[in-house]
């Protein structure tokens, strides 16, 4: 159950840190946009909003990682939840990047991480549910 534990706080600081992101002043936020070689979006009033309302909601998914990480088999039901939330995550960056036309290595690390966490929580979970069955 540590390996599924570890996976799971790896996700949860990774979605923590969006609350950080979506509190930088505007200036800096459109900086990083620039260092993934992407455009920066308009300054519209509405598109801050919206960005930072996306990283508030990815930040409260941080919070659900959390709550499984401390104690994975008490809400063992949500894992599946948390295994395919991640693998859509991975395809819809990888998808999106494509889409949009963004430089391959800002989005296939996204893609590669969310995989290869998705994948884990399956995995570890069904390793962990055949031990407590005895198997």
């Amino acid at each position: 159950m540590k390996e599924l534990k570890i996976v799971l706080w790896v996700c949860a600081v990774s979605c923590l840190l969006c609350f950080v992101f979506g509190a930088l002043p505007w200036k800096a936020i459109t900086a990083w946009f620039g260092f993934f070689g992407i455009q920066s979006p308009a300054t519209d009033p509405i598109t801050s909003y919206l960005l930072r309302l996306c990283m508030a909601a990815f930040g409260l998914i941080g919070i659900f990682f959390v709550i499984l990480a401390r104690n994975p088999m008490k809400y063992g039901g949500m894992l599946p939840l948390a295994g395919f939330g991640i693998l859509f995550m991975g395809l819809f960056s990888l998808v999106g990047g494509i889409r949009y036309g963004f430089p391959a290595w800002s989005y296939i690390i996204d893609f590669i991480f969310c995989t290869a966490g998705g994948v884990l929580v399956f995995t570890l979970r069904k390793k962990i549910m055949q031990g407590d069955n005895g198997k």
